[in-house]
């Protein structure tokens, strides 16, 4: 399973690129998206039913991120635009789906996805295990934890991403743990 914690590069770097991309330099919007392209694939991997769809969720995030290059400001790191974009993409693939970014972990296909890795690890296997259990989430609960804790995105961007004040956020980011917690224990897990 791709790393979700890429290294990032430094925004001086990419302020660079976007201005230039920016002003209409193609070799700079494609060094961006090289530095860039295993982050996003990384995080839209939990949304894809299958390769083909994540490369199609993957390649439409940087169409989108062109598109609307001029209205990035650098008030913010460049990276988490992007990520906004692409968490955009992986919802509006669910919703256009009518699944769950985690519904393979709970309605397997038949055929073997190459996007699928066996758990050999214990550390890949509790990651399976943790899908599992926000698949039994509601769907805007699945799509904050996991912004928030796999994504590990501030909680002022998802507050901005969802249309919800900071303290909104904060206290729908509480509500879902605590039922997160209520299925936890449901499913034998306790809690110490």
């Amino acid at each position: 399973m791709p790393a979700t914690n890429q290294t990032e590069p430094p925004p001086d770097d990419d302020l660079v690129l976007v201005r230039r991309a920016q002003a209409g330099d193609l070799d700079a919007f494609d060094e961006i998206m090289l530095r860039h392209q295993s982050v996003i694939t990384a995080m839209l991997h939990r949304f894809a039913g299958n390769r083909a769809d994540l490369e199609d969720m993957v390649q439409e995030t940087f169409v989108r991120a062109w598109r609307s290059l001029a209205s990035w400001q650098p008030d913010r790191p460049f990276v988490h635009w992007l990520k906004r974009i692409a968490a955009n993409m992986g919802l509006e693939f669910c919703r256009k789906h009518q699944r769950t970014p985690f519904s393979r972990l709970v309605e397997p296909d038949e055929k073997h996805d190459p996007l699928e890795n066996i758990a050999d690890s214990p550390a890949q296997r509790d990651l399976g295990e943790a899908r599992f259990v926000l698949s039994h989430l509601p769907p805007e609960d699945r799509a904050l934890l996991t912004l928030l804790h796999l994504e590990e995105m501030p909680l002022a961007e998802i507050a901005a991403h969802f249309g919800w004040s900071r303290v909104k956020a904060k206290v729908k980011a509480f509500r879902a743990r605590q039922r997160l917690k209520s299925i936890l224990t449901q499913h034998g897990y306790s809690l110490t």
